[in-house]
């Protein structure tokens, strides 16, 4: 990528969006990882990691974590379907992920294959069928289906919540709840604009004002 097409924090965040929305993997560039880390050089400074630096490092982390998650779910549904690696939008260094996950999930799904078949084999042939007895208390399961069900999702939010990385002193990270246009920041950068599902390190005062407002949460 040349200098007039180098990589910019702008587009960065434009392809996250763009992951986070759509089921399917978004069409990259073969050399992106590449531009990434060339466009990362360029934003350290003298004394480290500036804010655009470590900012850009997460919204990458992000929508390599994105794409994983797509991939998995290809790779279990390429065990009993055809699943074109041309139709999917996978980068060079995603391919061999995604062949390695097929061929575990395949080896997982052939060994509990052979386990019941193993198990239909050493039950008594003549022992009938037992249909499950309907229960009385079967809406109380269901009940406790749906609070497992909640509780589940709580723990897995906590757990987003928690690979977080820690803000800086002095800073928060919300979770944005309505777009929010591009505005100063009590530290005098830039920030924004954000969109709703956007998370965002913010100085504590401005993490503040937005969360009275409606418009973000804190969530660390």
């Amino acid at each position: 990528m040349s200098e007039d097409e180098a990589l910019t924090f702008s587009e960065l965040r434009k392809i996250q969006k763009q992951e986070r929305r759509q089921e399917e993997l978004s069409e990259l560039d073969e050399d992106f990882v590449a531009d990434v880390v060339e466009y990362l050089s360029r934003k350290r400074d003298v004394s480290g990691e500036s804010r655009e630096y470590k900012n850009a490092k997460r919204v990458f982390r992000k929508i390599i974590s994105l794409r994983e998650d797509k991939i998995v779910k290809n790779a279990q549904l390429a065990v009993t379907s055809n699943v074109s690696l041309e139709e999917m939008n996978v980068m060079p260094r995603e391919k061999q992920l995604f062949r390695e996950l097929k061929e575990t999930f395949t080896e997982h799904r052939e060994s509990i294959s052979e386990f019941l078949e193993a198990e239909e084999k050493e039950a008594d042939p003549q022992r009938p069928e037992m249909a499950p007895k309907a229960s009385e208390n079967s809406g109380e399961s269901e009940d406790n289906d749906g609070k497992a069900e909640e509780a589940s999702k709580q723990e897995e939010d906590e757990k987003d919540e928690d690979d977080l990385p820690e803000p800086e002193e002095g800073y928060k990270i919300v979770e944005i709840n309505s777009d929010v246009p591009e505005f100063m920041g009590t530290d005098l950068e830039a920030y924004g604009p954000f969109e709703e599902g956007d998370q965002a390190e913010v100085p504590e005062d401005n993490a503040e004002i937005l969360e009275n407002r409606g418009n973000a949460e804190v969530i660390k």
